[in-house]
């Protein structure tokens, strides 16, 4: 037992009282309802559909103002003929359109998230843009043109998490 409620006079001297395996049981305790609260409270309207992949993937979203847009075909293009490279880097496609089906990461999300994913990142409705979002959910490259997916490459291996993934996986395609 960690401590004696009858023993303590004032709620103050709860922590003063307790022994070190106690104050790191209820860290512990504390960290784990925190945490809890944090993911229950993820679940609301207007999660982002991104936070799947946070920690996880490296999402590339490609907005565009329809499925025929010649700047989303030529970038799709360019991933197919590098696949090996985008997969291995943990990326995940996005691609997000004002008319037509959008999805991400092969599967379709509704038009209303498509909307609130252009506006959370600043995307006019009939503009060609391409994003990186980092697996820590932050936007690290901006392109308004087609993009040189190598650039893309270049960049993501020079990121700290990625050179740890480069150290531990030697596995290539």
């Amino acid at each position: 037992m960690c401590f004696n409620p009858s023993a303590v006079r004032q709620p103050v001297l709860l922590v003063v009282t307790m022994t070190g395996r106690c104050r790191i049981r209820w860290l512990a305790l504390m960290l784990t309802v925190l945490a809890a609260s944090g993911v229950f409270g993820s679940g609301t309207a207007g999660a982002d559909a991104l936070d799947d992949y946070r920690w996880e993937r490296r999402p590339l979203l490609v907005f565009a103002p329809t499925a025929t847009d010649p700047g989303l075909v030529e970038t799709l293009s360019r991933i197919e003929a590098s696949r090996c490279d985008f997969v291995g880097r943990d990326m995940v496609l996005g691609v997000l359109v004002n008319v037509g089906t959008s999805a991400l990461d092969g599967k379709a999300i509704d038009a209303e998230e498509s909307r609130r994913l252009a506006q959370q990142y600043g995307i006019d409705d009939n503009a060609f843009r391409v994003l990186l979002i980092g697996k820590d959910g932050g936007e690290k490259l901006r392109f308004t043109d087609v993009p040189d997916l190598q650039a893309i490459y270049t960049v993501i291996d020079g990121m700290p998490m990625r050179r740890g993934e480069m150290r531990t996986n030697t596995e290539g395609c």
